[in-house]
């Protein structure tokens, strides 16, 4: 197959990406289907382009700036495709104290709500939660922090 200059199948890619998502691709499976066809780039920056596409800003960090007393900005929310009745869904990262092993993979605590929350309002969910569910466990964690908060996102009606 003949190169292509470096900015082509980037250009190719991004007017490939919104039908891909409707077509129930993910990331990692279309970017693969790409490199196939000839077309694939650098991973970091397709990833981009997928968020891009999705209407997703990247603000993986940036919450853990968000006074506890705030509601975190309309930037912030993800919104999301789910069949829970409660709007928000907040998602935590647990941190282990010194002295206990981490796991292998992460663990995370997520609240729900219908209304918005502040930071400091759904970390007091999350600490409530754990303290109930697991009394014993309360000593092994020191620290919980926001990593992201989704919205409900609500279907969208078709006029006839």
């Amino acid at each position: 197959m003949a190169k292509r200059a470096g900015g082509i199948p980037r250009a190719i890619a991004m007017k490939m990406i919104p039908g891909a998502i409707k077509s129930g691709f993910s990331a990692t499976g279309f970017l693969e289907y790409l490199k196939k066809q000839g077309l694939g780039y650098r991973r970091t920056i397709f990833l981009a382009d997928w968020r891009s596409a999705l209407g997703i800003s990247q603000v993986e960090g940036l919450l853990k700036y968000v006074r506890k007393s705030a509601y975190p900005s309309e930037r912030f929310i993800i919104e999301r495709a789910w069949a829970i009745d409660e709007e928000f869904m907040y998602v935590f990262r647990v941190k282990k104290a010194l002295g206990f092993p981490e796991p292998k993979k992460a663990e995370f605590v997520s609240i729900l709500s219908d209304k918005p929350l502040t930071v400091g309002e759904a970390e007091t969910k999350a600490w409530t939660m754990i303290f109930e569910q697991s009394p014993k466990r309360r000593i092994e964690i020191s620290s919980l922090s926001l990593e992201e908060i989704n919205r409900r996102k609500l279907p969208v009606l078709e006029e006839e």
